[in-house]
């Protein structure tokens, strides 16, 4: 991937993520919701090149699955640790990487 593809990918990535942040967090769980969702756009971020966007190897219903595949498998090994706010924040938090799962799966979808 060049520099040019990566930047494409990363800034459109991070649009989606924007569009479904919470605009109005009222409430701890909220901005945890936030929060989950800014872990996981600095994640895809810092690991984009483990991800063959650009290949054209495989099919494409092939290659939407195992790009979901190793994002959810990014997601899922990442270590939260108690970042010093409530539960509720605690439980957004785990929320807002939940929900980067389906909006990386529109994004690949758009993308590839």
């Amino acid at each position: 991937m060049d520099t040019q593809e990566i930047e494409y990918a990363i800034r459109k990535f991070n649009n989606l993520i924007d569009k479904n942040k919470e605009k109005l967090a009222y409430s701890d769980f909220k901005e945890g919701v936030n929060k989950g969702l800014d872990i996981a756009r600095y994640n895809f971020g810092d690991h984009i090149e483990k991800f063959d966007l650009f290949s054209s190897k495989e099919n494409q219903t092939t290659k939407i699955q195992n790009l979901q595949n190793e994002y959810n498998l990014l997601i899922d090994t990442l270590k939260i640790g108690k970042p010093g706010c409530s539960a509720d924040c605690l439980e957004g938090i785990y929320e807002g990487l939940e929900k980067s799962k389906i909006i990386f799966g529109e994004f690949i979808k758009e993308f590839v």
